[in-house]
């Protein structure tokens, strides 16, 4: 990982992880307040009511804060889905495809929806922060996710590229809610959301199901 987006120290004990929880915040109040930009170290420490110094013995500068900050928030969003996937795959062959894609795509907005000032500000310099290596784990995480969920369906199919299959649904959901965080000027309901996305997913599933394959 880069030196400049690494933080300097792990935090072990809990003052430590209230410090470091607690500059994250600050850092993440200040992005929706001044912006990336114009949002400075010593802005951060103040908000944060610790010292500069104490900002400095954790992370090297505001890139690796920002990075922090974003891996934290994917984090929360990975817990959800990890936990709507441990209900799935509990009740065994159960539950239809339809079910378990409108699950997924249940957790994911409502998810995002409910922080989506926050995830706004983060998706707009997630990219620019996050190194390569980083992005890619924390992304293929939730596709392995997807796989499980979608697989331990009673009616999925046999023969499938699952690996790309959830790799594809994932990403169909991720896109359409973020895209929709970016650039919409006002934050869409979760009604408006949850329909425009399930009907993006189930056509692709559907067709993926139909075909009995993923086309080339």
């Amino acid at each position: 990982m880069n030196s400049t987006v690494k933080p300097r120290r792990k935090p072990s004990q809990s003052r430590a992880w209230m410090t470091s929880t607690a500059i994250q915040d600050a850092f993440l109040l200040l992005l929706l307040e001044k912006g990336y930009e114009k949002t400075s170290m010593r802005d951060i420490a103040n908000v944060a009511g610790v010292s500069v110094g104490s900002v400095y013995q954790y992370f090297p500068g505001k890139e690796a804060i920002a990075a922090m900050t974003v891996r934290t928030w994917v984090r929360k969003l990975s817990t959800a889905l990890s936990q709507a996937v441990e209900g799935i795959t509990r009740t065994g062959k159960g539950r239809t495809v339809d079910e378990v894609t409108r699950l997924l795509v249940e957790v994911q907005v409502n998810t995002m929806l409910e922080g989506g000032a926050y995830w706004r500000a983060l998706s707009s310099i997630e990219r620019r922060v996050s190194p390569q290596a980083v992005y890619n784990r924390l992304y293929q995480d939730n596709v392995d996710l997807f796989r499980q969920a979608l697989t331990s369906a009673a009616d999925w199919p046999d023969g499938l590229d699952d690996a790309r299959v959830a790799f594809s649904a994932y990403t169909i959901v991720d896109s359409l809610v973020k895209q929709a965080l970016l650039v919409k000027a006002a934050l869409p309901s979760a009604e408006t959301m949850l329909g425009d996305v399930s009907l993006a997913l189930d056509g692709y599933v559907r067709a993926v199901r139909r075909t009995g394959a993923v086309p080339p």
